[in-house]
C-alpha cells in the first residue's frame, strides 16, 4: 500500500476484526473523510476525498511547495485507477496545476502540451481535437467525432465539435491515445479526451475567487473572473462543490465594409454545481449539473485585401453556443469487485450564421444575404462498470452502455430583413447504440501481462428531412434507417524489463457508424451537385508499441510509442461548390508515426517538459466521390509537431515565485483532401512567457502569449460561401499581456 500521508486524510483508523478482503479492510480501516484507490490486485493509494484540485499554497516553513510527482498521478483513462508511470497505454495527463501554469483556461490552450493532439482554429466553441493525425477533415458535418470528449464519465459529444468548456476547479486533463473501441465505443477512433473535476470535499470548508485583464495588440482588452466554493454536509458524509466563471475575450479582426473594428469579440459565461454522499454499505452518490453559454459576435478569420486583420465580410457572421450537462454517478466498493453506474443528459445547441452573399439563387426576388445553420442535439447515455480488485494474477472488467442522440438540424436563407427568410431544409437524425464489453487481464509470469479485450455493439439510424423551400424542383420528404453491428476487439502484452521500464503492444480497433446526405438539389444552388445519399460505417485498426522509463529515481520520466494505423472506409464531412454540407467515404487512409515526451524534474526547483510527433498521415485509396490527392496527408494534421515548457520556482521572503515559459511549433498541412491554393496552413511557431508570486492566500500574475506576435495561419477557412472568391486565413490571437490576481479561502 502506498501513498501515506495523504493530504486532507486525517483522523484515527478504526478497529476492524474479521476476514475480508483488502480493499474491504481497507475501507473500513480507514477514518472518516480519506478514501483509497486501487492501482491494481496488490496496490492501493490512500486519498484524501477528494484528490487535490488545484495545488496547495507555499509551505509556512520556508519551504518550496511540491509539485505533483509524475509517479504519483493517477489516471482512470482505461476505467480503472492506475498510476500514469504504470500504465502499459498511451495516455498523457496534466494535473490541475500544470493547466494553471499552463494559463490554460481551455483545452484549445494546452494542447500543445499533449503529445499528439491538435486543434483547429474556427471559434470558440466550434473546434475539432484531432489525435494522432487521425483527421477525417477540417470541417464539421455527420461524421461522429475521431475523438472521444468526456467530463468525468460522461460523453458531452457526438458529432458537435468541441463546447469549449473553462477548465475551472478541475483535478486533471487525460489523453488517451489511439483507438479506444473496445472500451469507449463509437466514435473513439483517434482516442480520448478527458477533463476530471475536483470532486466535492467531505473533509472541510474551501473557497477561491480569481479576476483577470487582458491586453491585446491591434485588439480589444479582455477580461474574466472565476470562483468556487466547497461545503461540507452531514458531519462529513456528505459534501456539496459550486463553480461559476464568466469570461469576455476582445476582437482583433475589423470589416472595414461594415466600418466596424474588433468584431470577433466573444462572451463565455457557466458554472457546475456537484454534490457528494456517502451511502450506508458502501455507497457514494455523486450528481452534478454543468451549463455553458458561449455568445460570439463574428468568426475570427481573415479575408480579402484590406489588411491581415480584416475581412471583407457583408454581414456579420456570429455564433451562440448553450451546452448543458446533467449527471450522476453511483459507485459500490465491493467485496470481489467495484460496481460503478453513471447516466447523464445532455443538450446542446449551436447557432451559426454565414455571409452567403452571391452563393445561391434569387428565389421569389429575396436577395440572400445568410445562411443561418441552427444546430440542436439531445444526447442520453448510461453506462454500468463492474471491476475486479480481489488480489492475484486476473483482473477483469465488464460494461455495459446504451446511448440515444436525437439531432435537429436546419438551414435558412436570411435577407436584409430578418423576416424574409426561407428553409433550405430540415433534417433530425435519431442515433440509438448499444453495447457490452469487457476486458481481461492476466499476469502470466512476475514481468509479464496479456490483456485481451472485445466490444460487441448494436447502432441504428434514423434519418428524416424536409421542408425543401427554395428547391428549384420539388423535392419529397425523406426517410431512411441504417444498421450496423460488430465486434471491436483489443489484444495487448506488457513486459517489465526492469520494475521501472513498462514496455507494451497492443493493437485495438476503432469505429464509426454511417449515416445519410440531403440531395444538394433541395439547397437550390447555382450549379446542379450530386453526391450519394447514404455514407457507410468506417473503421480503423491500429497497431502500437510502446514504453515508459522513470530514470534517476522518477526525476526524468520518458513516454513513447511507434504506431501505425490503418483506415478503412474513411468517412469525412466535406463543403460542396456552393458551400452546403455533405458526406462521404473517401477512400482508405493510414498513418504511421512516432511520439514521445518526457518530463524533468531534478529538483524542487526546476521542472521541464518536452513533447514531438513525426507522423505520416494519407490518403491510400481514393475513391471517385470527391477529389483528393495522396501526397498532401490527412487535412488539417501536420507531419511534425512539438512543445516545451519549462517552469522554475523559488522562495522569496514568505513568498513563492514562479516563472515559466512555453514554446510550441505546428507544421504545415492542408485545409482539404484536395489540397490547392489557398488551403496551406501550419508552419509557425509561438510562444508564451509568465510570472506569479505567492502567499499562503493570495496570487498574483502576470504573463505575454504569442510573445513574437506570430501572424501564422493556423486554419485556413471560416465561411464555406466565400471560400472560392477570396483566400481565408485564421492567425493567431495577436500578443496579449495579461495580469491575475487569485485568493483563496
Amino acid at each position: 500500500m502506498g501513498g501515506l500521508p495523504a493530504r486532507g486524510c486525517t483522523g484515527a483508523s478504526r478497529a476492524i476484526s474479521g476476514a475480508m478482503t483488502p480493499a474491504q479492510a481497507l475501507g473500513a480501516l480507514l477514518p472518516g473523510g480519506c478514501g483509497f484507490e486501487t492501482l491494481d490486485a496488490k496496490s492501493f493509494r490512500v486519498v484524501g476525498r477528494p484528490m487535490a484540485a488545484t495545488a496547495p499554497p507555499p509551505h509556512a516553513d520556508g519551504e518550496i511547495t511540491p509539485a505533483p510527482r509524475l509517479d504519483e498521478l493517477v489516471v482512470t483513462a482505461e476505467k480503472r485507477p492506475e498510476l500514469l508511470t504504470r500504465s502499459a497505454s498511451a495516455v498523457s495527463v496534466l494535473s490541475a496545476a500544470d493547466v494553471n501554469a499552463l494559463g490554460g483556461q481551455s483545452f484549445d490552450d494546452v494542447a500543445a502540451q499533449l503529445v499528439g493532439v491538435a486543434v483547429t482554429n474556427l471559434g470558440s466553441g466550434r473546434n475539432k481535437i484531432f489525435v494522432r493525425g487521425l483527421s477525417d477533415g477540417s470541417f464539421t458535418g455527420k461524421t461522429q467525432s475521431t475523438v472521444g470528449l468526456y467530463l468525468d464519465e460522461v460523453p458531452i459529444t457526438y458529432n458537435a465539435p468541441d463546447p469549449d468548456l473553462r477548465l475551472a476547479d478541475i483535478d486533471r486533463v487525460e489523453v488517451l491515445r489511439g483507438p479506444q473501441g473496445t472500451l469507449y465505443g463509437s466514435g473513439s477512433m483517434g482516442g480520448i479526451v478527458r477533463i476530471v473535476t475536483a470532486r466535492p470535499d467531505v473533509t472541510g470548508y474551501a473557497g477561491a475567487v480569481s479576476a483577470e485583464a487582458m491586453a491585446t495588440q491591434h485588439g480589444a482588452p479582455s477580461s474574466g473572473v472565476e470562483g468556487m466554493v466547497n461545503a461540507p454536509l452531514a458531519d462529513g458524509r456528505a459534501a456539496i462543490r459550486a463553480v461559476a466563471y464568466a469570461d469576455e475575450h476582445g476582437g482583433y479582426i475589423d470589416n472595414p465594409v461594415l466600418n466596424l473594428r474588433d468584431v470577433n469579440f466573444s462572451r463565455r459565461l457557466g458554472g457546475r454545481i456537484a454534490g457528494l454522499a456517502d451511502l450506508p454499505d458502501g455507497w457514494t452518490v455523486e450528481a452534478g449539473v454543468a451549463h455553458q453559454k458561449i455568445v460570439t459576435a463574428d468568426s475570427q478569420y481573415t479575408q480579402g485585401t484590406d489588411g491581415p486583420l480584416t475581412r471583407d465580410a457583408a454581414v456579420r457572421e456570429p455564433h451562440h453556443n448553450d451546452f448543458t450537462e446533467v449527471g450522476a454517478t453511483a459507485s459500490h466498493a465491493g467485496g470481489l469487485a467495484d460496481l460503478k453506474i453513471s447516466t447523464a443528459f445532455i443538450d446542446h445547441s449551436l447557432d451559426t450564421r454565414y455571409d452567403a452573399t452571391g452563393a445561391f439563387r434569387a428565389v421569389g426576388g429575396l436577395r440572400v444575404q445568410a445562411f443561418d445553420e441552427d444546430k440542436h442535439i439531445k444526447l442520453w447515455a448510461t453506462e454500468g462498470l463492474l471491476t475486479s480488485n480481489a488480489p492475484g494474477p486476473l483482473r477483469w472488467l465488464v460494461g455495459g452502455f446504451v446511448s440515444y442522440t436525437d439531432e435537429m438540424d436546419a438551414a435558412f436563407l436570411v435577407g436584409l430583413n430578418p423576416v424574409d427568410s426561407q428553409s433550405i431544409y430540415r433534417r433530425r437524425d435519431e442515433l440509438s447504440e448499444g453495447a457490452v464489453y469487457g476486458e481481461v487481464a492476466y499476469d502470466v509470469t512476475a514481468r509479464i501481462t496479456g490483456t485481451l479485450g472485445g466490444r460487441w455493439f448494436a447502432t441504428r439510424v434514423d434519418t428524416r428531412a424536409g421542408d425543401f423551400d427554395i428547391a428549384q424542383t420539388a423535392v419529397a420528404p425523406i426517410h431512411e434507417k441504417l444498421t450496423d453491428q460488430g465486434v471491436a476487439p483489443k489484444a495487448r502484452i506488457s513486459f517489465a524489463a526492469t520494475p521501472e521500464l513498462v514496455i507494451y503492444a497492443q493493437v485495438q480497433e476503432g469505429y464509426r457508424a454511417g449515416g445519410f446526405n440531403i440531395p444538394p438539389a433541395a439547397g437550390g444552388s447555382v450549379t446542379p451537385e450530386t453526391v450519394a445519399a447514404q455514407f457507410r460505417p468506417d473503421h480503423l485498426w491500429s497497431y502500437e508499441v510502446g514504453a515508459g522509463l522513470p530514470l534517476f529515481d522518477h526525476r526524468l520520466n520518458l513516454r513513447g510509442a511507434v504506431f501505425h494505423a490503418d483506415w478503412y472506409g474513411l468517412q469525412t464531412d466535406q463543403r460542396l461548390a456552393s458551400g452546403l454540407p455533405m458526406t462521404v467515404n473517401i477512400g482508405d487512409g493510414s498513418n504511421t508515426g512516432v511520439e514521445a515526451e518526457a518530463v524533468w524534474r531534478p529538483d524542487e526547483h526546476l521542472q521541464v517538459r518536452a513533447n514531438i510527433l513525426l507522423e505520416d498521415p494519407q490518403i491510400t485509396r481514393a475513391g471517385d466521390v470527391f477529389p483528393a490527392r495522396r501526397d498532401i496527408g490527412l487535412p488539417g494534421v501536420p507531419y511534425d509537431m512539438g512543445a516545451a515548457d519549462v517552469r522554475y520556482r523559488w522562495r522569496i521572503g514568505a513568498y513563492e515565485a514562479e516563472t515559466s515559459a512555453q514554446l510550441s511549433y505546428v507544421g504545415r498541412s492542408y485545409l482539404t483532401f484536395d489540397g490547392g491554393l489557398g488551403n496551406a496552413m501550419g508552419g509557425y511557431a509561438s510562444g508564451r512567457v509568465a510570472a506569479a508570486l505567492r502567499s499562503q492566500a493570495w496570487q498574483v500574475s502576470a504573463y505575454v502569449d504569442n510573445v513574437a506576435d506570430e501572424r501564422g495561419n493556423t486554419f485556413a477557412f471560416g465561411n464555406p460561401f466565400s471560400r472560392a472568391r477570396a483566400t481565408q486565413a485564421t492567425p493567431l490571437r495577436p500578443r496579449t499581456v495579461g495580469f491575475g490576481l487569485a485568493r483563496r479561502f
